[in-house]
């Protein structure tokens, strides 16, 4: 059984229609709605997919303002939707204060209470995540903003789920939920975090360290010198850590790779092959073409190809698929409380 995907596309769609499917997509959570002088109607789209009890989501939209109310909060069930912004941002109120959100920066945004907010044209990362299933956290106890350390590793792991839920399988679901269901209580809840264990630090070393090579892919001398100095650690510290994965060097080669194929498999992606390749630091076609197929087994072009019809096949995802999800998710919190 495939993991249900969740697939949203407004943009071709008239105005009307692109605003209607918009606010069914969203309404278990917010009400959209214009605030730029055009009054123009908003909307957005987001690509993600369905993880057990988790939702991560690549999401885009317009300039435009959302707000939760309290019908919506007594009308859903209690999660935390912490939401990274790659580009754009926005300014208001978030988990009972006022915050303002830009590029790099992890919105946690506490749905126990009351959203308010103006926000830009943005790009951004959703997950969505029961209160359950993080234990400890009462509402009201979480601030809209982590400290620098905490949103960078937030942000990396972010990433790195949403990367891999779209090679993801189902026998894979319930490990890497509970995975990250373990970090997030590490992360949000201990409040001596700096002062982690031996593990743990090494653990969060590699998910920086992850992020800082996705950041600079496109540098083609992309090495340990490079990576030491941007994380600010040892040589050795980072050769450490790599050990488990084939050593630094093999690592970015793998990473350059995963996010090539991660780019062919999104519906959303219009650069050419050559182009995808070249962002991501290989410098020879011949080069990314022969790795590619030894790593995956077909070319890069079959590959794309195959999505790209598949591609063509997907309908919208209904809205139904996710407002069923909220009421399956409340079900199964009621029962385990």
């Amino acid at each position: 059984m495939a993991i249900p995907r969740l697939y949203y596309v407004t943009t071709g769609l008239d105005p009307e229609t692109a605003f209607a499917t918009w606010s069914a997509v969203l309404s278990p959570l917010f009400e959209p709605r214009p605030w730029t002088r055009s009054k123009k109607l908003p909307a957005g789209s987001a690509n993600g997919a369905i993880l057990g009890d988790m939702i991560i989501a690549k999401v885009a939209f317009g300039p435009q303002a959302f707000v939760r109310d309290a019908e919506r909060i007594a009308g859903t069930p209690d999660h935390i939707l912490l939401h990274l912004y790659v580009s754009g941002g926005f300014n208001g109120m978030i988990s009972g204060e006022q915050a303002s959100i830009g590029p790099g920066r992890v919105a946690v945004i506490d749905l126990a209470h009351e959203v308010r907010t103006r926000a830009y044209a943005s790009n951004t990362l959703s997950l969505i995540v029961p209160r359950a299933m993080l234990g400890g956290i009462l509402p009201g106890t979480l601030k809209p903003r982590l400290d620098p350390l905490r949103n960078d590793l937030l942000a990396a792991h972010m990433r790195s789920l949403q990367e891999r839920s779209t090679q993801i399988s189902e026998e894979e679901v319930a490990g890497k939920v509970s995975e990250t269901a373990d970090f997030l209580k590490r992360l949000l809840i201990q409040p001596d975090f700096p002062s982690r264990n031996a593990r743990d630090a090494d653990d969060d070393l590699m998910s920086l360290a992850e992020a800082a090579i996705r950041d600079n892919l496109a540098i083609g001398k992309l090495s340990p010198d490079f990576l030491a100095e941007k994380l600010r650690v040892s040589r050795a510290s980072l050769y450490r850590v790599f050990a488990p994965h084939g050593g630094i060097m093999r690592y970015v080669q793998e990473r350059r790779l995963v996010a090539v194929r991660a780019a062919l498999s999104d519906p959303l992606e219009t650069r050419k092959l050559s182009r995808i390749a070249a962002d991501l630091g290989f410098n020879s076609e011949a080069h990314f073409s022969r790795a590619f197929r030894q790593r995956f087994g077909v070319t890069a072009s079959e590959y794309r190809k195959v999505q790209m019809d598949a591609s063509a096949q997907t309908q919208l995802t209904s809205p139904e698929v996710v407002n069923r999800w909220w009421v399956e998710v409340a079900a199964t919190a009621r029962q385990a409380s």
